[in-house]
């Protein structure tokens, strides 16, 4: 099956999962249908037009007439030409890995760049990684991941809070009910944790998809130019090698560190030419699997390592 047609297929899957999920809790709460999804739509509101402001936060915006990244404009503008989209803003992140991101919304839509990855690609392939990022805005990517996502991080937020909130209880036992009531948080907890886990995994799915089909835009943008779009993959993840992320400060991570004992960029590139990873190497991954990845660019630029 077509890339276009998976990612039907696990969206169709997804409202199924979140639908019957959405019954259960009808269900089990008698909260009226209407209410709930109410209550969802507003933490769908909050997230849409909150998130894009709070990365932001984060990063620098850079105008044209930057001495230093003014020149990140003409070479985003030149791809937005190609891809019939408006320009984004730009931004620059000083955080010390190699990263590139988009996000938005209809306010304000911007693309960023790390400090470190301007420092270790050269420019064709600094337009390959624009060019992925530019297709997540052009294909509302952003959008799709608040609103499939919704289900589970909903989930697991109450969840999670029941599980503390039980913890807590634990240590202020003092009589029999206290012990009831902490047990029975932390027992509804996990099982609300676990059915957000359930639901990630269809998510997870649909993520993937829409990366590759990010991919495909870039390379639809460069044509066998966009084959630097492996090499940039290969270099961040040989980067980040020896690079340790704190996963207690929510970083946005475009691409996610692999185990690899390669230190040098054509190596890493013939070795996931080579590896066959299986269906379910990155089940739990946002991204697929570098692997998948560098086959499809090989593949659909024809060129080889």
């Amino acid at each position: 099956m077509g890339l276009r047609t998976n990612m039907v297929i696990s969206a169709i899957l997804i409202i199924f999962v979140e639908a019957l999920v959405v019954f259960l809790i009808v269900s089990a709460t008698g909260l009226p249908l209407f209410d709930f999804l109410l209550i969802l739509f507003v933490f769908w509101l909050f997230q849409w037009l909150i998130g894009p402001f709070l990365i932001a936060r984060n990063v620098r915006e850079v105008s044209p007439n930057d001495s230093s990244y003014g020149w990140l404009h003409r070479v985003v503008e030149e791809l937005c030409d190609k891809a019939g989209i408006k320009k984004p803003k730009i931004y620059i992140s000083e955080e010390r890995f190699p990263n590139a991101f988009a996000f938005g919304n209809s306010f304000k839509r911007g693309v960023a760049f790390t400090t470190p990855l301007l420092q270790i690609l050269t420019l064709e392939e600094l337009k390959a990684v624009a060019g992925h990022e530019l297709g997540h805005l052009k294909h509302h990517d952003a959008e799709l991941g608040t609103t499939f996502g919704l289900i589970p991080n909903l989930l697991n937020w109450i969840g999670s809070s029941m599980i503390a909130v039980g913890s807590t209880w634990l240590g202020l036992i003092v009589t029999d009910f206290d012990l009831a009531l902490a047990f029975t948080l932390l027992i509804i907890g996990w099982v609300i944790t676990a059915i957000a886990f359930f639901v990630s995994v269809f998510v997870l799915w649909f993520n993937r998809l829409r990366e590759s089909f990010a991919d495909y835009h870039a390379l639809e943008l460069l044509k066998k130019e966009g084959v630097n779009l492996a090499t940039a993959l290969a270099k961040i993840q040989v980067y980040m090698r020896n690079v340790r992320l704190d996963p207690f400060r929510g970083m946005v991570v475009t691409i996610p560190p692999q185990k690899i004992k390669s230190a040098n960029p054509e190596e890493l590139l013939r070795e996931w030419l080579r590896e066959k990873p299986s269906a379910l190497s990155d089940i739990l991954a946002t991204h697929p699997h570098p692997a998948k990845r560098i086959k499809m660019i090989m593949e659909h630029t024809g060129v080889t390592f």
